[in-house]
């Protein structure tokens, strides 16, 4: 049985990977800073909890220290605009957070370090298909520490020998999101809002077309990697890719799922602009052909599945 370490576990896509970690029989601890009564009902009991913050040095040494991890997740950041507003707390988060938990890795022979990025590391002016090893140069604080999380872990491996690997996510539809977890939080807000019987409003136009990926897929990518021979990486960082969703069809698949649905739609040309300027990384198709090749990433979700996936589990309160 191998010992994990999620950085976020509490989170939106640490949870669903803890769970899959735990039904393959790993011993699996979470670091968070919440409360073990804001773990799901099915995770309480099943994993233990480091209540620590990612930006205090002695934390974060005490927790990989006593959790003794083979495999440490990197999920935990700051997201926008939240970072882009405080580029100091975004600094600390998502880079002096990655590098404590690099270090600790190193100090506590921790063999393996799976890191959630983004293709927010890419920056505009992108071609329709970006390779992974295309040029990065982000606009936004958060692609910024994220390729800044990136060239730390693959110092740490050729320095180090810490076996580093990394997936690019894009947009994660899923549970738990909330307004400042991320400029697209809406789009997973519009269905989980509605399946609560609450009504919604969209301030993006109903032909923004972004591409995104379903938490489960996304869960389980990082499992995935993990367990892929090393022989079969040709590269540390992967690209993935899911499908893609206007607002309209967005919004029609919500309906389809959930009868009555309230959902308006109040244009602000502001949020547009946001969304058009600074987030073409999620417009654009990231090559995932590496990550079919090298170790046979296939996501199963298309975004019908996702919506149905998701009122499922929060009307079941698994969300």
């Amino acid at each position: 049985m191998g010992r994990s370490l999620i950085t976020g576990g509490a989170g939106m896509v640490g949870k669903e990977l803890a769970r899959l970690l735990v039904a393959d029989g790993e011993d699996v601890s979470i670091l968070d800073l919440v409360p073990e009564s804001r773990l799901p009902d099915d995770l309480r009991g099943h994993v233990t909890l480091y209540r620590t913050d990612l930006t205090n040095w002695a934390q974060v040494l005490g927790a990989v220290k006593q959790a003794k991890p083979e495999t440490i997740y990197h999920v935990a950041a700051l997201m926008p605009p939240a970072c882009e507003i405080d580029h100091a707390a975004g600094y600390a988060v998502n880079v002096v957070g990655t590098f404590n938990m690099l270090e600790a890795a190193r100090l506590f022979d921790s063999r393996q370090f799976i890191y959630s990025s983004t293709t927010a590391t890419f920056g505009s002016n992108l071609p329709d298909i970006v390779p992974g090893d295309y040029p990065q140069t982000p606009p936004t604080m958060y692609g910024t520490s994220k390729v800044c999380s990136e060239q730390l872990g693959l110092h740490y491996n050729r320095t180090y020998g810490i076996d580093f690997r990394a997936v690019r996510f894009l947009s994660i539809i899923g549970p738990g999101r909330v307004k400042g977890s991320g400029w697209s939080a809406y789009t997973s807000l519009v269905i989980e809002e509605c399946a609560r019987g609450r009504p919604f409003t969209i301030q993006v136009a109903e032909s923004l077309t972004l591409r995104f990926i379903y938490v489960k897929d996304a869960a389980s990518s990082l499992a995935q990697l993990a367990h892929a021979s090393e022989r079969s990486l040709s590269t540390r960082i992967y690209n993935l890719d899911g499908f893609s969703a206007s607002t309209k069809e967005l919004v029609e698949a919500t309906r389809r799922h959930i009868p009555g649905a309230q959902i308006s739609m109040e244009f602000d040309p502001e949020y547009q602009h946001v969304m058009e300027t600074q987030y073409e990384c999620i417009q654009k198709i990231p090559d995932d052909a590496p990550a079919r090749k090298d170790w046979g990433w296939q996501p199963r979700f298309t975004l019908d599945d996702a919506v149905r996936d998701l009122v499922e589990d929060i009307q079941s309160g698994r969300g």
